[in-house]
C-alpha cells in the first residue's frame, strides 16, 4: 500500500518538474535580429568580374621536446596576404570565397609523446576566387571628408547616430 502512494508521489513530482521545465521555454524571432552597429551600416555595392582561382600551399613543422615544449618551428600557416599576393599576380583587386584547409600529417604515439618528444606536421591548402572590381554603382554616395571610411558620407559615428536615432 505504501509503495503505491510512493509511486504516485514520484510520478506527480516528475510531472511537476516537466511542467516547470517546459514552461521556461521561449521562442526567439531571428528575422529582426539587428543587434550591432554593422547591421545599420551602409555597404558598398560593387560589380566584379572573376579573374581566376588562386591556390596557395604551405607546410608547418613543429618539433616538440619533453612535456610538449616547442624546440623548433619551420614553415607557416596560410594567411590572407599570401592569397592576395597570388591574386595581384593575376591582375585581380581582391579575393572572395576564401577557404583554407589544414591536414594533420603527424604520427601520434600518445603514451610516449610527452616522454620522448614528437613532431607535429601540418599541410595547408588555401583557395580563393580572384576578382577585379568594375566601377562602383552610381547610386552609392561617395565622400572625401576627413574621417570617412570610404563607405558613405562622414565619419561612421555620424552615420550611425543619424541612422539609429529618430
Amino acid at each position: 500500500m505504501h509503495s503505491r502512494k510512493f509511486l504516485k508521489a514520484v510520478g506527480l513530482g516528475a510531472v511537476l518538474v516537466a511542467a516547470v521545465l517546459l514552461g521556461a521555454c521561449t521562442t526567439t524571432n531571428l528575422g529582426n535580429n539587428k543587434t550591432g552597429w554593422s547591421d545599420y551600416a551602409t555597404i558598398a555595392i560593387k560589380d566584379y568580374t572573376v579573374v581566376g582561382i588562386v591556390r596557395v600551399t604551405s607546410e608547418e613543422i613543429k618539433k616538440r621536446s619533453i612535456f610538449g615544449f616547442v624546440d623548433s618551428h619551420k614553415g607557416s600557416q596560410i594567411t590572407y596576404d599570401m592569397l592576395i599576393k597570388e591574386a595581384k599576380a593575376l591582375g585581380a583587386d581582391d579575393i572572395i570565397n576564401v577557404r583554407i584547409d589544414r591536414a594533420d600529417e603527424s604520427v601520434h604515439i600518445p603514451i610516449l609523446e610527452w616522454l620522448i618528444g614528437y613532431t607535429e606536421k601540418y599541410s595547408y591548402i588555401g583557395n580563393a576566387l580572384a576578382i577585379k572590381y568594375k566601377d562602383a554603382q552610381s547610386s552609392f554616395p561617395q565622400s572625401n571628408q576627413a574621417g570617412s571610411s570610404g563607405m558613405g558620407g562622414g565619419p561612421i559615428s555620424d552615420r550611425l547616430s543619424s541612422t539609429l536615432l529618430p
